[in-house]
């Protein structure tokens, strides 16, 4: 029994002494933060949250910008000007507008005109507007008017003047004629006649190709 004592002494005795002789324990420091390191990883995290939100958001929408061009100085416009120079057109008749004879006459116009073409054979009709300049009236039964010379294509020689014809009044002249059958140029002259008195020279020129 002694015995047994003296051995739980003896090792409770060693105990204390490995106590006694062992370090003591450090105790456990926390760690330390860096806090430019937490702002960094904070930075990251955002900026990796916004790009997981743009790519889960399918309908965003990226506005291109655009750079406006610089503005460009117009060149000068170049002005011409053209001068076009009017034609003088003579007069058909020469002939003044007022006569001392008795029995004169100015053309106003003629239709169709000298060296027009017709095809052989076809009817047309011959138109002379004329004007009394002279004295006297061209009266309706004692004026006529005929063909006096060139190429017989005409229908009739002899027409009656439709209506008296006072000094100053305009009459439209008409005479039924036809191109002749063979080609060439021809041509035929018509005058008004009062009594024995011929005047006012009517005359046209055509062609037959």
């Amino acid at each position: 029994m002694l015995k047994r004592n003296q051995r739980t002494l003896a090792i409770l005795f060693i105990t204390v002494l490995l106590l006694a002789c062992a370090p003591l324990a450090t105790p456990y420091a926390p760690p330390t933060f860096d806090l430019l390191q937490v702002n960094t990883i904070i930075a990251e995290t955002a900026g990796a949250a916004a790009t997981q939100t743009f790519v889960l958001l399918p309908t965003a929408t990226v506005m291109p910008t655009f750079t406006r061009a610089p503005s460009e100085t117009p060149s000068p416009t170049n002005t011409f000007i053209f001068v076009l120079a009017t034609p003088t057109v003579p007069s058909l008749t020469p002939t003044p507008e007022k006569s001392d004879e008795p029995y004169d006459c100015q053309i106003l116009s003629q239709s169709p005109a000298d060296d027009t073409s017709f095809v052989p054979g076809l009817a047309f009709q011959a138109r002379w507007q004329v004007k009394n300049i002279g004295t006297e009236t061209w009266g309706v039964n004692t004026a006529d008017y005929r063909f006096v010379s060139g190429t017989k294509f005409h229908k009739l020689a002899v027409y009656d003047m439709p209506t008296s014809i006072p000094t100053g009044e305009k009459a439209d002249i008409f005479v039924e004629m036809w191109a002749p059958m063979d080609p060439g140029t021809y041509t035929t002259t018509w005058r008004i006649k009062v009594g024995k008195t011929e005047f006012c020279s009517m005359k046209l020129k055509i062609i037959v190709p």
